[in-house]
């Protein structure tokens, strides 16, 4: 065991005799992709189960919400039981009323099933709003990239952020070509941020020494910054702000470029885990100045994920993207790889060497279509999960993702649920009133 594995430990496993039944399959089954599927549904089953009468108990929103569709814990006896479990959507998370910091944590109280404890924010600004609710959950407060106008805020406590991390970290760094002790990981962005992305790297890749962490910026990326990423732009003040971010950006890629060409001169490994467009952006770059470079011999690694947010008009297939990998990097496809994942959910779906995405085994995945009803394996649909690794929110979840699911990889032979093909949007849709009811609620609360 190196020393990244031994702080993968340190870092973010619970104690054995503080295990949950979805412990049990986060940090007790050895390999992730390959295990015993009927032993595995039983365990799935019991941590589902748990999680549920947790969040029914616990949280206040969603013990009225349950009652509402009339399904109580009791009513779970078996695995069929599991679909008629209340969902909420996605969108949920961006249905508080005000971010306004004082209404924000009446919102959060309400939706979260563990103790925040009183409100004693001395701050002025949202950002330092999640900055001091990180402290209070002693968790990770990450929000969405606003690209619809409004973000979405999820706050996870110690028991969520020490399962993510270390789920995250034992798939990414360990399912593809372990790292050695001096491997080099590395994000095209930068992480002083709120951001999904940049501040679950921020966290995740403390298990490397400093010295081999390597980002675009040491700057810090506010919400105000992020508004604007995302277009939100008013006025000439905000398009100069906009362009002094623009070539910060820039000056980054080219320090970073300038790096990897000595990396690969030593022949160093190296992580890159980033987005698709920021490693395409890079690319281009690379392509322009004449750049290749040959990091296939040092069996380094590239992840992609969170897909291609508002650069959908730059998106190009999973095989060129790929080939343009190999191109530039020299890195065999087998070492590329894509992973699905989602703010709201503690598991990923990564991509075996056929491009199937292969889901965590404590996820249930459903697809759903255009009435919220189960759907067979097989057919496209609306994605949904339910996620026993969630504590501190209910990990029962209606995406905007529009997904077909196969009960097995007809390719690889490995016997878990995975993702076939391209993940695209749906038009939105809202679980059963959910909306409607966590604002009755609040209004009933706040009177």
């Amino acid at each position: 065991m190196n020393y990244l594995q031994k702080n993968l430990e340190e870092y973010f496993s619970i104690p054995k005799d503080e295990w949950k039944e979805v412990d049990k399959l986060i940090y007790g089954l050895e390999d992730y992709f390959l295990y015993d599927a009927k032993k595995v549904r039983e365990q799935r089953f019991k941590a589902i189960k748990e999680a549920f009468m947790h969040h029914y108990e616990n949280n206040l929103f969603y013990h009225k919400y349950c009652k509402e569709n009339n399904v109580l814990p009791h009513d779970i006896k078996d695995e069929e039981d599991l679909k008629k479990i209340p969902l909420i959507p996605d969108k949920f998370f961006k249905d508080y009323p005000d971010e306004d910091p004082r209404i924000l944590y009446e919102w959060l109280y309400r939706i979260t099933s563990v103790d925040i404890g009183e409100f004693d924010f001395k701050g002025k600004t949202l950002q330092d709003f999640l900055v001091w609710a990180e402290n209070k959950l002693n968790g990770i407060v990450t929000h969405s990239s606003g690209t619809t106008g409004k973000f979405s805020f999820i706050f996870r406590d110690d028991i969520t952020r020490r399962r993510m991390f270390y789920s995250a970290g034992k798939t990414l760094l360990f399912s593809i070509y372990p790292p050695s002790e001096n491997a080099h990981i590395i994000y095209p962005g930068p992480i002083k941020t709120h951001l999904t992305m940049g501040r679950w790297i921020a966290e995740g890749t403390k298990i490397f020494k400093q010295e081999y962490r390597h980002f675009l910026t040491d700057k810090a990326l506010t919400i105000d910054i992020v508004r604007l990423l995302a277009g939100q732009v008013r006025g000439m003040g905000d398009k100069l702000k906009l362009m002094i971010i623009s070539k910060a950006m820039h000056k980054g890629q080219i320090k970073l470029l300038n790096m990897l060409k000595e990396m690969d001169k030593k022949g160093e490994q190296i992580y890159i885990l980033t987005f698709p467009f920021q490693l395409y952006d890079l690319m281009k770059m690379m392509e322009e100045e004449g750049v290749y470079l040959n990091f296939g011999e040092s069996n380094s690694v590239i992840i992609t994920g969170g897909g291609w947010k508002i650069h959908e008009h730059r998106k190009i297939s999973t095989d060129e993207f790929a080939k343009m990998i190999e191109e530039f990097f020299g890195i065999n496809k087998n070492n590329y790889r894509d992973v699905y994942g989602m703010s709201e959910m503690n598991g990923l779906a990564l991509e075996c060497e056929a491009r199937y995405k292969h889901l965590h085994p404590w996820i249930y995945p459903m697809v759903l279509d255009e009435n919220l009803e189960p759907m067979d394996f097989g057919e496209v649909g609306r994605f949904a999960f339910l996620d026993p690794a969630a504590n501190s929110y209910p990990g029962f979840i209606i995406t905007g993702d529009k997904v077909k699911l196969l009960e097995a990889c007809p390719e690889c032979g490995r016997e878990e649920i995975v993702i076939e093909g391209e993940i695209t949007r749906m038009a939105e849709a809202e679980a059963k009133g959910c909306g409607n009811l966590m604002r009755e609620i609040m209004a009933e609360e706040m009177r």
